[in-house]
């Protein structure tokens, strides 16, 4: 194992930037996932990277200014591109796990899209680095 792709998965679930917030709120939940990558509607290129933290910091919002009862019908308002974050780091597959690691250590990320001309090849969490670490350690 010496590159990215030989850890990262690569069948991801995605949204798409006009899906609504309330549709990937749902995935979250039903899929059990933290990060979900962002797809441009039209052309099917990567655009950004909604996470489980990012949603829940909406919702707070949402039920503080307008209480519970409001929050799927805002929800379901919002688009995904409205609350995403477009300026995250990707990786290419060839990119070597030294270099993802370290850049997972030095800025706090908790997953790395894998991007190759603009299309999503997969995804790294930091829970795909303590497998590894795990099936280093057993060896």
């Amino acid at each position: 194992m010496k590159t990215i792709s030989d850890i990262m998965v690569s069948n991801v679930f995605s949204v798409n930037n006009t899906d609504d917030v309330y549709q990937a709120r749902m995935l979250f939940k039903e899929k059990g996932i933290r990060h979900l990558p962002v797809l441009n509607s039209e052309n099917g290129e990567f655009i950004g990277i909604l996470t489980q933290r990012s949603l829940l910091n909406h919702a707070f919002n949402i039920v503080e200014k307008f209480g519970l009862n409001g929050l799927q019908r805002r929800e379901q308002r919002t688009q995904v591109q409205d609350i995403m974050d477009i300026n995250c780091d990707v990786a290419s597959p060839q990119m070597g796990l030294v270099e993802a690691a370290t850049l997972f250590t030095a800025k706090k990320h908790s997953c790395l899209p894998i991007v190759e001309n603009n299309r999503l090849q997969g995804i790294v969490t930091s829970v795909d680095f303590v497998k590894l670490a795990l099936y280093l350690l057993e060896k």
